[in-house]
Formats: structure tokens, C-alpha cells, sequence
């Protein structure tokens, strides 16, 4: 099941998916490391605004909560009963 990164609960790991914007936002997110098929960890967000910060890589960064809803993500699936 397929979401966006603001979908994800804090601490969720996911694989990204796909992009679900133009050029400039494809470019700018690839300039901090973000791509199709890597690994991706929500860390924090603030309720309601502010930036959500997430972890590739091991590497952290923060992105406006616009950016953050069109970057579609496959949740991990989880070990467990």
C-alpha cells in the first residue's frame, strides 16, 4: 500500500516510490540525497506546520510539509506476529 511521507507514523521506515511533482521538485530532491528506491526514515514533524525531518542515508534533512505529501513511499513491512 503505497502513501505520502506525511502518511508515515514517526520512526517508520519506507522505500520511496515516485514523486508526484514537476522537474524543479524531482531536482531539488535529488539534490539532498532523496531518490526512487532508497530507504527512507521519518524522524520528526511538527503537528499541523512546520518541516518534517527525515533521515536517507544516514544523513538527516528537513523538507516543508508541501514537498513532503507529494513524495509517495511504500511503507516497510514489519517482523512481527
Amino acid at each position: 500500500m503505497y502513501k505520502s511521507l506525511l502518511e508515515l507514523d514517526l520512526k517508520e521506515e519506507a522505500e520511496i516510490i515516485s514523486f508526484e511533482g514537476g522537474t524543479i521538485l524531482n531536482r531539488r530532491l535529488e539534490g539532498m540525497g532523496i531518490r526512487q528506491g532508497k530507504k527512507i526514515l521519518r524522524i520528526s514533524s511538527q503537528y499541523i506546520r512546520g518541516p518534517v525531518i527525515v533521515s536517507v542515508d544516514g544523513h538527516q534533512t528537513a523538507m516543508g510539509r508541501g514537498m513532503a505529501s507529494k513524495l509517495i513511499v511504500k511503507p516497510a513491512e514489519k517482523n512481527g506476529i
